[in-house]
């Protein structure tokens, strides 16, 4: 997963071109969701049309995986290169390159380089073209498959069983060497080629995908031939150019330099090439999977990930981005109105888990007892309501940091009010308190399940509802017009708005301790027994336990399993600093970090924290870290519960640049102006990121001694700065800089 070859349509993962469906050779593409096991509706796997054999005078060349190897990816490009010496049973030995990469030019294509250089003078056999076996995590989707050749294009057709999608796979190869072709099966071309020893030997492999539920004027089959094709007609080189310079493109807004230290600019650079190829910012109707593309688990789909985390890694790098990201929440809104109305509510319930319908795709039981074998149901699917408000504030930042009237009149406001109106339907008053509570909640510690005024959800919800009461003011300001017809679509009166001013002015949001300020998660959480995480790990009868709900070692306990508290002042800063203090100090001893949301949401509090003490910059440098390298040291668990859940941690990769460039960038918007607080952790030297703010481009470079904030000369207009959260916010002028 780690060296995943992608472009947000496709991602092929890091294995070695012999390799098969046991060795875990994917290569899933989006919108192809399919359900082959009655449980799990999940993006397939299609034929490997990368596939290449080599034989030395008939017996198999493999990895030597004696000898080092080096693998390598080039995140400047997206290339994936492979080298290493490659052996037969009898001696015969070669040195073999690979390379690969997924177009960001052409997004059908993947593109391959076999070099082979014998040691040794021998007879070498190469055969390229399609594997049709499939690795898959939940059966196999593909009920029709049919294989063809013409010519130099082999191709494999494939259609899914539940939506009767159709995939086509081509693969066209060359060899650079003077070979005799073999008659082959309709998968495979076949050459023998004989190769004295150090003489290179290269085969060029196109691979096109294509599926019929693109929107593709020549048809899935000719778009996948085109494509592979592509590679032998212009050359390797050439093609990786033209996909190099759309990455140069995207790298020139999204790259954060760090100088001093080169593994976290490793790390980092890693971070953000994950999150763009798992991102199909292509269009504007499918979800970010929490995965990714980098295998099928979590079913390639969107969880309130998408918006919390994901995001804001384009919101001032790739606005356009973002708002295709939004665009397909209100193209989903029919699935979370459906939802909302199965479960007994009003408005827009978002599915925990949303394809391309919005429609709900958790199962309700997604563990099992490893202790019992007996399924444990989970209520991810109708709990944890906080999906919604979640795309409510994502909406409305979205707004604040771009202004983009038209995003709110042709989208974003019918997303609000539909939030509004579920949140409406889903608080309960209580007559004897005289206020509203939110009751029978999962929220973001997904240990502690069927708990009351959570928090993190009431304040969420809290801040929707002023969402949509502002956005309603936005609309009679700006658009008289749209907020009319809007109303009238939806079917909205004065007393829907009246009555969400209502209950966010009585709703119920948990208060700090006067004398602590220390705030409960939830009602009841400071009964429970006050625990640590290692003290629950001694209890474990079998390492593979779900920790929660409803008979794990983590429920009856002040341990979660992500943060919830913590959360909260990730998103909403306003909270007082001392406030923020007293939470963070008391919840973070008490979290597991079971989830890979975790270790950034600690980093971005925790850098505000070194305001009262340097201590608390190198916990958030620490928890940076541990988020920048989770896949790239590996140091996450691939199942939990008897569910794989491994692949690459989308959220952590953007959450790496959150730490970056919103915790220790100091990144922030107030009303009109950009904030720029930058806190440097030890051995930073600079740190240099780009803005994006209301169409015009900020460059920032801090230094532990000064910062400077240069406006592009193309910029139409001078942009308002602010050095902290008060004072004032002097212009800076297209091609000007500000420094303090």
């Amino acid at each position: 997963s780690n060296f995943l070859a992608g472009n947000g349509y496709l991602g092929y993962r890091g294995t070695l071109p012999d390799q098969r469906a046991a060795d875990f050779v994917g290569c899933v593409v989006t919108d192809t969701y399919d359900m082959a096991d009655g449980v799990w509706r999940e993006l397939c796997t299609v034929p490997n049309g990368l596939f290449v054999e080599l034989l030395a005078d008939g017996e198999p060349l493999r990895l030597d995986e004696s000898e080092r190897a080096e693998v390598e990816l080039a995140m400047a490009t997206g290339e994936v290169t492979m080298r290493g010496t490659w052996a037969t049973a009898g001696g015969r030995r070669a040195l073999v390159a690979v390379r690969r990469f997924a177009s960001l030019d052409d997004l059908h294509l993947v593109a391959q380089q076999v070099t082979v250089t014998p040691t040794d003078d021998c007879r070498l056999t190469v055969r390229a073209g399609i594997d049709g076996d499939i690795w898959s995590l939940n059966g196999d989707h593909f009920v029709e498959a049919s294989s063809a050749a013409d010519g130099d294009v082999l191709s494999r057709t494939c259609t899914t069983g539940e939506f009767a999608t159709v995939v086509e796979v081509a693969s066209v190869s060359r060899l650079d060497a003077d070979g005799n072709e073999q008659d082959g099966a309709d998968e495979l071309r076949t050459w023998i080629v004989d190769a004295p020893a150090g003489a290179a030997v290269t085969v060029t492999t196109g691979m096109g995908v294509a599926t019929s539920n693109d929107d593709l004027a020549a048809g899935p089959r000719a778009t996948a031939v085109a494509s592979a094709r592509s590679v032998v007609e212009r050359g390797y080189r050439e093609v990786l150019a033209s996909s190099a310079e759309r990455w140069a493109g995207f790298w020139d807004t999204a790259d954060v330099r760090i100088e001093g230290d080169p593994e976290a600019q490793a790390a980092l650079r890693f971070s953000i090439y994950h999150n763009r190829i798992a991102t199909p910012a292509h269009t504007d109707r499918l979800p970010i999977g929490a995965r990714g593309l980098s295998c099928q688990a979590y079913q390639g789909a969107a969880f309130w990930d998408q918006e919390m985390f994901n995001l804001p890694a384009y919101l001032f790098t790739a606005p356009e981005v973002a708002r295709n990201i939004l665009v397909y929440r209100w193209r989903t809104l029919g699935g979370a109105r459906r939802k909302a109305e199965r479960l007994g509510y009003a408005g827009a319930y978002y599915a925990w888990i949303s394809g391309t319908t919005g429609d709900e795709l958790c199962p309700d039981f997604f563990f099992e007892d490893v202790l019992t074998g007996r399924p444990i149901r989970t209520h991810f699917n109708v709990w944890q309501m906080h999906v919604s408000p979640d795309i409510a504030h994502a909406v409305w930042r979205y707004w604040e940091v771009t202004a983009d009237l038209a995003f709110m009149v042709e989208h974003g406001a019918e997303i609000v009010f539909e939030v509004a109106r579920f949140l409406h339907s889903f608080v309960r008053l209580d007559e004897y308190r005289g206020r509203y509570e939110v009751i029978r909640l999962l929220g973001p510690d997904e240990w502690h399940e069927n708990v009351d005024n959570d928090l993190y959800t009431n304040r969420m919800v809290e801040l929707a509802l002023g969402y949509a009461d502002a956005t309603h003011s936005l609309l009679a300001e700006q658009d008289q017009g749209a907020l009319d017809r809007l109303v009238r679509d939806l079917g909205l009166t004065e007393y829907d708005f009246a009555a969400w001013r209502r209950v966010a002015e009585r709703l119920y949001v948990p208060e700090p301790d006067p004398a602590t300020g220390v705030i409960e998660q939830f009602d009841g959480f400071f009964d429970l027994e006050d625990t640590r995480p290692d003290v629950l790990r001694e209890r474990l009868l079998d390492p593979g336990e779900y920790w929660g709900w409803p008979n794990g070692v983590a429920v009856h306990t002040q341990v979660s399993k992500q943060p919830a508290v913590v959360q909260l002042f990730a998103v909403d800063p306003t909270y007082p600093l001392d406030v923020q203090r007293a939470n963070y100090d008391y919840y973070e001893p008490r979290c597991a970090h079971g989830s890979s949301l975790s270790h950034s949401v600690h980093s971005t509090v925790a850098t505000r924290l070194a305001a009262f003490d340097e201590s608390y910059l190198d916990q958030a440098y620490e928890y940076f870290m541990d988020t920048a390298t989770l896949d790239l040291l590996d140091v996450s668990t691939a199942n939990v519960g008897g569910t794989f859940i491994g692949g690459i941690h989308t959220a952590a990769n953007a959450g790496a640049y959150q730490n970056a460039v919103f915790g220790f960038g100091g990144l922030d918007v107030q009303g009109d102006a950009v904030v720029v607080t930058p806190r440097l952790p030890a051995g930073w030297t600079a740190l240099e990121y780009t803005v994006i703010f209301r169409g015009q481009r900020l460059d920032v470079r801090a230094t532990p001694e000064s910062t400077t904030v240069t406006a592009a000369a193309a910029n139409a207009a001078p942009i308002p700065v602010r050095r902290g959260t008060g004072g004032a916010a002097p212009l800076v002028p297209p091609g000007e800089s500000i420094s303090w």
